[in-house]
């Protein structure tokens, strides 16, 4: 388990620095075209930066588009790593567990005894529905983060007021405006 953890946080720190050294420019450009990108930046950028990390690593969203997307936040390196792994650690111990128990499938075919096919089945049964729950759930969350913060972000766009940015720079970077009730960012 330790060592899994390891290579979770090794592995993320190096895509991120990475992401972060070479690819800045060119993924800023990519997501002024994509409203929704654009919203997960603000979104992590904002308060929910953390549990939006978290929670896009249980979703299926490919990890080297999520690591170019959260390399260009000001989100700070302790605190990624922190998040990532977290949201990580859900799938990285179901792999495993699935990893131990196919590799003791031998002895279940050994004996060839239905109790011992069916507890594997179950368990293998159990296993996909709890990465399916547990994929449904974050994206359901990460969407609600997301709505939650174009809306509050048209609110002020309306009212007026300068959007709420909590120190952001992804605003300095950007200038957003708003026309026939959709946002662009220019």
């Amino acid at each position: 388990m330790g060592l899994m953890v390891m290579g979770v946080l090794i592995g993320t720190f190096i895509a991120h620095v990475v992401c972060k050294r070479l690819l800045t420019a060119w993924v800023a450009t990519r997501i002024q075209s994509s409203e929704k990108l654009s919203a997960v930046i603000r979104v992590v950028e904002g308060g929910s930066g953390l549990k939006v990390v978290a929670l896009a690593r249980l979703t299926p969203i490919p990890f080297g588009l999520q690591n170019a997307v959260f390399s260009i936040t000001d989100l700070s390196l302790p605190n990624y790593l922190m998040a990532s792994s977290v949201g990580l650690l859900p799938t990285q111990l179901l792999n495993s567990y699935l990893g131990t128990t196919l590799r003791t499938m031998e002895d279940v075919i050994a004996e060839q005894s239905v109790s011992g096919y069916f507890v594997f089945c179950l368990q293998i049964v159990i296993s996909i529905g709890l990465m399916f729950y547990v994929v449904h759930r974050a994206q359901v969350e990460l969407n609600a983060a997301l709505v939650a913060c174009e809306m509050e972000l048209k609110s002020s766009l309306v009212k007026g007021n300068q959007p709420n940015t909590s120190g952001s720079s992804f605003y300095n970077k950007r200038t957003l405006t708003f026309s026939g009730g959709g946002i662009n960012v220019v």
